[in-house]
């Protein structure tokens, strides 16, 4: 198996209709993609509580500013190999350009791994105390 991480920043206020276009063009034309096993959109979450002041974020240079508006999803996509994975990123990836490309405030960041293992629990069949 493979996985396929792809990630990016949208442009303020931009989040619902990204999430539109992810549920009603992104993931039907995924679903189509052979090898294609399953998607996780995430988004990094943008709260008083949970955001970083600078001393705590390590990845930015220290002359770059901490964004204010944290709309960044991060999609997950798993593939049966690594050949079904690169032929989404060759041929299918570049027609998403076309769904959320106007909603982007960066050119997505794309990486790929091998699956080694993982744990995966039932969360939604379990009571969240």
């Amino acid at each position: 198996m493979y996985l396929m991480l792809i990630e990016g920043e949208l442009k303020p206020g931009k989040k619902d209709e990204f999430l539109k276009a992810w549920n009603n063009q992104i993931l039907p034309l995924l679903k189509e993609q052979a090898g294609f096993l399953d998607e996780i959109l995430l988004f990094e979450e943008d709260s008083p509580s949970t955001r970083l002041n600078r001393d705590e974020i390590w990845y930015f240079n220290a002359d770059e500013t901490v964004p204010e508006n944290l709309d960044k999803p991060c999609g997950l996509s798993f593939w049966k190999t690594k050949e079904h994975a690169e032929h989404y990123r060759r041929d299918v990836l570049p027609q998403m350009k076309n769904f959320v490309g106007h909603l982007l405030s960066t050119t997505p960041k794309l990486r790929g791994f091998n699956y080694e293992a993982a744990e995966m629990f039932k969360i939604s069949d379990r009571k969240v105390a």
